[in-house]
């Protein structure tokens, strides 16, 4: 090779390295196509000093935005997808026959992340206050779980991955439901038995035949009057914007199949509407159906139109924590709280924001003092909250909690969600063990109250030291 050759080659070879950093202020990466926050281009003074993290944040904001990234990205997951039948991505499981899986439903496929019984009930727990606090306003509630695409889907999972055969935390939740008494629905064996394919391949949601099944199924457990569309002509288009494929591919897009129904829609929006994933959705129809409130993730985006269909009025939201005022917004005659698998334990993340309900503490404890209590209140606009931690020792999987304001012999007890506030505690992990009321302290007198907790097992009470002291009003 002679040395114009050489020269050529070895240029050539400097360019196309050259290349992605060069042309980065012409080619800018697509955060939507990324579908996660990028970071930005990092100062080299911070906080008037130099910044010695600036290389390795430089690093990371160069592997985000060099120019090309997009192209070179899908070129390997392609090459990989197609080839060796493996992922370029850490958020998207490739299967057989051009089925994609959601890789943060893996967990549940495997096992790995089975959640305690005391976990479990919970879940239960929080669901059936909520429940207790609606129907004490004369609403009907309803709660149901829609299903990872593995879950009813597995036989497309690649073979390395090794199905539990264990129940999985959906399958083992229905006992406790049933066992505090929540009104609830069992998607995942309706859509097991279903011979209709009701998730998309390459997205990890349900069809709009599957939203269909699901709504229906709610609508018949809630005893509404609804349109089931049984009759309607539906067919199937290329036009869905699968999620998992752009994920892996985002500058290779190839649009899904997706079922279509043939009918107008004649609900119309209440206020301001982008998009179906706005964080609260008001529709009205001229229907009959009564007034829904839904409390929704990202499921609910094929769900909702079918429920805003058969619905007076209807609000749909994706609000965490849950708010339970909108339901007198709208004066809701039904709730549905839905929830995807993979979500499951994130119902005990953070408390609703709803007054605790009060309890007659008429009962003998023994009491039961202990290092391992923790106690935080804050008092805001007549809302008092008190939330901590108590030690593992007072507990069963299916304990309660219920937390007492005292003074010269007047009891005020409030039950406890069953959640441990980690956000608010600035805590790293959970803990079957927390707790969290909150009180509306225009409904008791004003005075200096010491706090307790009381765990209920079967009849018997414990009770703690005093954990904190308050004084309310003046």
């Amino acid at each position: 090779m002679n040395k114009k050759v050489q020269l050529a080659y070895v240029s050539a070879f400097l360019l196309i390295c050259a290349a992605p950093l060069a042309c980065m202020p012409f080619f800018k990466s697509d955060e939507n196509a990324e579908n996660r926050k990028l970071s930005e281009m990092p100062s080299l003074v911070s906080d008037g000093s130099i910044n010695t993290s600036w290389g390795t944040e430089f690093e990371t904001y160069f592997s985000e935005h060099f120019a090309f990234r997009s192209s070179l990205v899908t070129l390997d997951s392609l090459i990989k997808s197609k080839v060796f039948k493996t992922s370029s991505s850490d958020k998207v499981i490739v299967g057989s026959d051009g089925w994609l899986y959601y890789a943060e439903t893996l967990p549940d496929y495997t096992g790995a992340n089975a959640m305690s019984e005391r976990k479990l009930y919970r879940t239960a727990k929080t669901l059936a206050l909520m429940q207790e606090h609606f129907e004490a306003d004369g609403r009907s509630f309803l709660f149901f779980c829609a299903p990872n695409k593995n879950s009813v889907y597995p036989e497309h999972m690649p073979a390395r991955y090794v199905k539990s055969s264990a129940p999985s935390n959906l399958e083992r939740l229905p006992r406790w439901l049933d066992e505090c008494g929540v009104n609830h629905l069992e998607l995942l064996p309706i859509f097991r038995e279903s011979d209709k394919r009701l998730y998309l391949t390459r997205d990890s949601h349900w069809t709009n035949e599957g939203a269909l099944i699901a709504y229906n199924a709610a609508a018949d457990a809630l005893g509404l009057e609804h349109n089931d569309l049984s009759s309607c002509p539906h067919h199937t288009e290329t036009v869905w914007h699968a999620d998992l494929d752009g994920m892996l591919f985002p500058s290779y897009e190839v649009l899904s199949d997706q079922e279509i129904f043939e009918k107008e829609s004649t609900f119309e929006y209440s206020g301001i509407f982008t998009g179906e994933d706005d964080i609260l959705i008001k529709t009205r129809s001229g229907s009959s159906g009564g007034n829904l409130l839904m409390y929704r993730d990202s499921f609910g985006r094929a769900f909702y139109p079918y429920a805003a269909e058969n619905a007076e009025k209807a609000c749909f939201s994706r609000e965490t924590p849950y708010r339970t005022s909108l339901a007198d917004d709208i004066d809701a005659e039904c709730v549905i709280l839905e929830i995807v698998e993979r979500n499951l334990e994130k119902l005990t993340s953070s408390a609703p924001y709803m007054t605790s309900p009060s309890r007659a503490m008429n009962f003998s404890s023994s009491v039961k003092k202990s290092e391992e209590n923790s106690c935080t209140t804050s008092l805001k606009n007549n809302t008092l909250r008190i939330y901590g931690s108590l030690d593992p020792v007072y507990f069963a999987d299916d304990s309660d909690i219920f937390v007492t304001l005292e003074t010269d012999g007047a009891i005020y007890g409030f039950e406890a969600f069953p959640i441990f506030e980690a956000e608010l505690l600035e805590a790293d992990s959970d803990s079957d063990f927390g707790y969290s009321v909150s009180i509306d302290t225009t409904a008791i007198p004003p005075a200096n109250y010491e706090v307790y907790a009381y765990v209920k097992t079967g009849d018997k009470y414990i009770c703690t030291a005093p954990l904190a002291e308050i004084t309310i009003g003046e």
